[in-house]
């Protein structure tokens, strides 16, 4: 018999004819006599569409209910709210007009979770489930981001908006949005930090099967990149640094030790330094996990071991608690029932106290250089990257990057690892 159909709704979309209807396939029998009803989505050129609704009716049901003129009683019911599926359908359709797929339809038609298609209710929760995993300063990055998004899309408006669908975000308004950061003096390393957030948002929603994967648009938008020039201080300006007599006590002299001792250890990072406990201190070395990827690393995190040089211990012995509980910090940046939170801004603010100080020593020693934490890290790479030849070793083992080639420094006996450590201050001799 073939399906029984009536068009309803007769749409223009791209200057083409369109329409939307119901049909009854007669072709597929399910059970006592019934047939499955469908949604037909004609799109042109010769395109269309069916989609499965939840009904289904025998031949006589569907003929008395939706294709009589005048149904009775439950049939009159039943005819009203199948016209309403169609009238639905037709709507969407002409909303979507040129941007109409069948994608974007069926995720519009189908939906049953409106509200997880907000961008803004993503970035929520994913700043909920980052503070509930303690990663506050990645939090603080979503929020930047989510911030930066709404000031974008409520410029020039009356009444903020609260709900921005999927749907909005398209390859051509990115471009948009990075013109618009320009514009606000942003760079492209922020930029890109802010849009690649907004890239996670959308793989979670894609995965959670509330947007079609057709909605990605990063596919044809590239997320710009910072050319930050990591710069390392040579050995002449380490020397001045290091040998300049500064006021005992002073901060300058307490700035200055603890970036020596940043890198001195692998260029560790400030965050590592403050989460440093007694337990991790050995006889002749001390070990740690890097804050900034233990939750990237779950399975198999690798410790970066630092070697216990005399001038290591001497710093430890001035500024910290070696002889503390296990479980106790060995320097006195957090103590023992801080919040995630509290530690976070703890260590920010000793970041910054570190970065002006130095700053300011630089600039007392007339250096014209910029002077902060991470330069500790940049020259520890450098000096080792001389010494033993990681570039040479990155071109020869097929690396792409100097992150692969710090595995190979890991390799290594920890008596090389404390010749490297010791040659670290042979500029000062």
């Amino acid at each position: 018999m073939g399906k029984l159909y009536q068009i309803k709704y007769i749409l223009v979309i791209n200057n083409m004819i369109a329409d939307v209807s119901l049909y009854l396939d007669t072709r597929r029998e399910l059970k006592k006599g019934t047939y499955p009803l469908k949604l037909n989505v004609f799109y042109p050129p010769n395109n269309q569409r069916f989609f499965r609704l939840d009904y289904e009716f025998t031949l006589q049901e569907y003929q008395t209910s939706y294709l009589a003129d005048r149904p009775k009683n439950e049939s009159k019911d039943l005819k009203i709210e199948l016209e309403a599926i169609v009238a639905k359908a037709a709507a969407i359709a002409k909303e979507l007009g040129d941007f109409f797929t069948f994608e974007k339809f069926d995720l519009k038609m189908f939906s049953t979770k409106p509200s997880t298609k907000n961008v803004f209710d993503y970035f929520e929760e994913k700043k909920k489930d980052l503070d509930e995993n303690e990663q506050i300063g990645t939090s603080s990055s979503y929020d930047c981001s989510l911030k930066s998004f709404k000031a974008f899309f409520n410029e020039g408006r009356k009444t903020p908006i609260t709900f921005l669908a999927f749907s909005a975000i398209t390859p051509a308004l990115l471009n948009k949005y990075e013109r618009w950061m320009i514009s606000q003096n942003n760079s492209h390393t922020t930029i890109g930090i802010y849009v690649r957030n907004l890239r996670h948002i959308f793989k979670i929603a894609i995965k959670d099967g509330v947007v079609h994967p057709e909605l990605y648009p990063f596919t044809k938008y590239r997320i710009p990149k910072g050319r930050k020039v990591k710069k390392a201080l040579s050995n002449e300006v380490l020397k001045t640094l290091y040998t300049v007599q500064l006021e005992p006590g002073s901060f300058f002299e307490k700035a200055r030790d603890y970036w020596f001792f940043s890198y001195q250890c692998n260029g560790m990072n400030f965050r590592d330094i403050a989460e440093l406990k007694v337990k991790n201190i050995e006889d002749t070395f001390f070990s740690f996990l890097r804050h900034k990827t233990i939750n990237t690393a779950r399975e198999n995190p690798m410790p970066i071991v630092v070697p216990l040089t005399d001038s290591i211990r001497a710093f430890i012995k001035k500024y910290g608690n070696p002889d503390g509980k296990p479980n106790d910090y060995v320097f006195p940046i957090f103590h023992t029932g801080m919040t995630a939170k509290e530690r976070h801004v703890v260590n920010q603010n000793f970041i910054r106290y570190v970065n002006q100080h130095m700053q300011g020593l630089a600039d007392r020693l007339n250096l014209n250089i910029r002077l902060g934490t991470m330069r500790a890290r940049h020259s520890f790479t450098t000096q080792v990257t001389r010494a033993i030849g990681l570039e040479f070793a990155q071109e020869a083992l097929g690396h792409t990057s100097l992150k692969t080639t710090q595995n190979y420094w890991a390799g290594f006996e920890n008596p090389i690892k404390l010749r490297m450590a010791n040659k670290l201050l042979e500029f000062a001799d």
